[in-house]
């Protein structure tokens, strides 16, 4: 066991010059979340351009930034300010957009999920590498502080070989396939298996556009390599009906302890806590002798934040044994820059997310081998596209990878087709297209 692990420096690489880049996509989640950043993302990026075919929303963003708006990508391609993207639209329009951008050659980040259909990640994937493009996908959940010092035990040794990952009501889906991916070093599952529950509940409306008269239940069963299962299951991820609200609640389970991590409480706060074995009981069970085999040790996991409310460090401190992680990035929290929308940054999520922006631009700089690259954007959207094949086929364990093109697949381009009357193959077509939800 490592006496002392901490993981992460303290500084990350700047460029020589930040790279322009135009932001494509201004709606509520481009105004309350990214936007906010930019002024502490000035070392990585200049930003020289915004996109979006509601010009009320495009207007609004330039003359915040003092930039040029764009209401047509076509026209901002052609123009071409910037020498890189970041895109925050809604899933339907990714695969066309980033087709688009690989094509011309600008290098471009996407937000969550990569994309609708798996057809669509793998022809993504493609484009950008056909044409020397960084593609990068916004996933910067991997960077949570409970996953990175999850990690950090993991290599400490603390509590044995974990070998089972217990997840309930976080963020099961294509969030999470990329955190339990990245917690096998990187590698995807050799299969999944998937059920689902729906039932009819008392009808709420969560958001104007959000009306909900049921309640739908997903659980997924993830076999990794070295006898590695992750159990992820949810019904409500925002704690409607009394449900436990995100971050839910997570177990690491080792061979000699357990990782805890969730909420406490409705709606509650969080608590993360390490139990295990002592070094005593382990002797003993060694020498063959019989113990109850509950955790006799209990240490608390501090997620350590500044006065301003920003995410300082996570640690634990278990006996003699000190396991940390840094963050390096420290924003404050309370961003405002729309008097009518406060910026939804919680402690932990506006550093989590300047790290995958950074790590964007020094990929494309050429500075640094980046975490989570294309083939592991394809790799997670495996996994969904898998969890849905097997729910299809009434459960049935879904060997990975997938070949071909999955029925889900062909259900979700027929609910495109039907949602905006435009074939999803189509690239100009779906450029065309202003995506509701602003």
């Amino acid at each position: 066991m490592n006496k002392a692990l901490t993981i992460w420096p303290d500084e990350i690489p700047q460029p020589d010059r930040p790279i322009p880049v135009a932001l494509i996509g201004t709606g509520n989640r481009s105004r309350t979340v990214y936007m906010p950043l930019f002024q502490f993302l000035k070392p990585w990026f200049e930003l020289v351009a915004v996109c979006d075919p509601v010009k009320e929303n495009c207007d609004a963003a330039a003359a915040l930034f003092g930039v040029p708006a764009y209401y047509d990508l076509r026209q901002l391609v052609k123009d071409r300010p910037m020498e890189a993207a970041i895109t925050v639209t809604p899933v339907d329009a990714h695969h066309a957009i980033s087709v688009y951008l690989g094509e011309h050659g600008i290098h471009h980040t996407c937000e969550t999920t990569f994309a609708a259909t798996l057809t669509q990640a793998r022809e993504m994937c493609v484009a950008a590498e056909r044409n020397g493009v960084v593609l990068r996908v916004t996933e910067n959940f991997i960077r949570l502080p409970e996953f990175r010092l999850a990690a950090a035990v993991r290599d400490s040794g603390l509590i044995g070989s974990i070998r089972r990952v217990v997840s309930y009501a976080a963020h099961t889906g294509y969030h999470n396939n990329s955190v339990w991916m990245h917690f096998a070093g990187k590698q995807m599952p050799e299969w999944v298996q998937s059920i689902e529950h729906s039932m009819p509940t008392t009808p709420f409306t969560s958001e104007p556009q959000r009306r909900h008269l049921d309640e739908h239940y997903v659980a997924r069963y993830y076999q990794f390599a070295d006898n590695l299962l992750v159990v992820d299951h949810a019904a409500n991820v925002k704690g409607f009906l009394g449900r436990l609200a995100r971050p839910g609640y997570c177990e690491w389970q080792g061979t000699r302890g357990t990782l805890a991590h969730g909420s406490i409480g409705y709606p509650g706060r969080t608590v993360s806590e390490l139990r295990r074995l002592s070094d005593d009981k382990a002797r003993r069970a060694e020498a063959g002798e019989h113990h109850s085999g509950h955790a006799d040790e209990v240490w608390p996991v501090i997620h350590e934040n500044s006065a301003d409310h920003c995410w300082l460090r996570s640690y634990v401190d278990a006996g003699d044994a000190h396991v940390e992680y840094r963050n390096p990035f420290r924003p404050p929290v309370k961003l405002k820059l729309y008097p009518d929308r406060d910026a939804i940054h919680s402690p932990f999520y506006a550093g989590t997310l300047m790290d995958i922006l950074t790590d964007f631009a020094l990929a494309v700089r050429g500075l640094r081998e980046s975490e989570y690259l294309p083939e592991h954007a394809l790799w997670a959207m495996m996994m969904e596209v898998g969890a849905r094949e097997s729910v299809l086929q009434e459960g049935r364990r879904i060997r990975l990878p997938l070949e071909g093109i999955p029925e889900s697949d062909l259900r979700n381009e027929q609910r495109i087709r039907e949602t905006y009357g435009v074939d999803p193959t189509d690239i100009e077509g779906m450029l065309a297209v202003s995506y509701p939800k602003r």
